[in-house]
């Protein structure tokens, strides 16, 4: 047993010696390494953009929603975009029992409009823009629903003019909406009179204005397109969905409003993971070919000195260990060059994806994360790992004699 661990202690001992040696010779190999390093560099970037996305979208949808309020839209429709509504159906619905009323006796819910929006704005340097960009009418007891709404700028809109409020995360992406300017929504020009924030949420990424008043301008009625009731604690969801399915008069789908943009994130998220993903693949097979390339070229121009290492009586398993450990060295200096500039330069940056449901844009944060930082170097130090492994293993079988006559 005293001669299994006096092999470890010397087996640790020689692997430090060659890591140093091989470190105090990297500057010779630098030219070679660089490439290897080029490549693990992109592919750590590319994963972590997509962690990152994927990551900033789940947390924005997170944050929407409420677990008490169920959201009722046209049956068949995938989104608000696809619904339409009545007030008979409003009506019905809103005088479930298990829908909470307010001290007045009276329901609470909040009927709703949403349109994907063509806005048409100057910037600052006078030159025009167009965007699609989500524009929901609400009434006063859209409120109700938005617990962490907090006017942060300017004032509310008033009923029966055309003003607007907008989006704390809209307004950072596109600094020319500020309270006071005008945005041309359709044909009619809108007045920004307040900017909002939500706890991040989704919501930040949208336009709030009188339902009325979009009804009229999107020539919609007296229709809506989602309804939103506030539902008693001890409400079975399922009775419910039930029940109005067995009324002729209402055709409906419903869900909690959680639900909803939680399956709305799994859409978006999924998407970006399918297009993102594969990409890195391809990158990380190429990381790997090129630092097995690094390796094998490190090794065929070592190969007396390796040699002479085993000579003088190196082991052959701290010559391996040796090797990896370099491998890896490269890989988590390549994998910090793809990692570092993404932090320093897209962490907190607000950017937006459009959402194929609705045809609009999304806001949300670029979150680069430490763990998910952690994901993308250890994904690095894999590729080195792997492209190290081949020649670690070759150099600890190179025989001496052969290293040496070939020289």
């Amino acid at each position: 047993m005293s001669n299994f661990f006096d092999d470890i202690y010397r087996q640790s001992k020689q692997t430090v010696a060659l890591l140093f040696v091989n470190i105090a010779s990297f500057k010779q190999r630098l030219a070679s390494s660089a490439i290897a390093m080029l490549s693990i560099a992109c592919v750590s970037a590319v994963i972590l953009a997509v962690l990152t996305m994927t990551s900033g979208m789940m947390k924005t949808l997170e944050r929407s929603g409420l677990d008490s309020t169920l959201l009722i839209m046209r049956a068949g429709a995938v989104s608000e975009l696809q619904s339409v509504m009545f007030p008979a159906e409003v009506k019905i619905l809103a005088n479930h029992p298990m829908v909470q009323k307010d001290s007045d006796n009276k329901a609470i819910y909040a009927a709703e409009m949403f349109v994907s929006a063509q806005a048409n704005m100057l910037d600052d340097k006078g030159s025009q823009s167009t965007e699609k960009l989500a524009l929901r009418g609400i009434s006063q007891q859209t409120y109700t629903f938005r617990p962490n709404f907090k006017l942060s700028e300017g004032s509310l809109f008033q009923s029966g003019l055309r003003e607007v409020i907008i989006g704390a995360a809209l307004a950072r992406k596109m600094p020319q909406l500020r309270v006071g300017s005008s945005v041309t929504l359709g044909t009619c020009k809108w007045l920004i009179t307040g900017i909002f924030s939500d706890n991040n949420s989704v919501f930040e990424s949208e336009i709030w204005a009188d339902v009325a008043m979009v009804q009229s301008d999107y020539q919609r009625g007296n229709t809506i397109q989602s309804l939103r009731l506030a539902i008693k604690p001890q409400a079975d969801v399922a009775a419910m969905e039930q029940a109005f399915e067995k009324d002729p008069r209402i055709n409906v789908r419903l869900m909690l409003e959680k639900d909803y943009f939680a399956s709305q994130g799994e859409d978006l998220t999924r998407l970006i993971r399918w297009i993102g993903f594969p990409v890195a693949l391809i990158m990380a097979l190429g990381a790997v070919i090129a630092a097995l390339n690094t390796m094998y070229s490190s090794i065929a121009t070592r190969r007396t000195e390796i040699a002479t290492q085993k000579a003088i009586g190196f082991m052959p398993q701290a010559i391996l260990v040796a090797i990896l450990l370099e491998g890896l060295f490269i890989a988590f200096i390549g994998g910090l060059f793809g990692v570092l500039p993404l932090y320093f330069a897209f962490d907190n940056l607000v950017t937006s994806s459009q959402n194929a449901n609705n045809l609009s844009q999304m806001m949300f944060n670029f979150d680069v994360s430490p763990f998910l930082m952690t994901q993308a170097l250890t994904l690095s130090l894999m590729i080195g790992l792997l492209g190290g492994l081949l020649p670690a293993l070759k150099a600890m079988r190179l025989p001496v004699t052969l290293a040496l006559r070939s020289q």
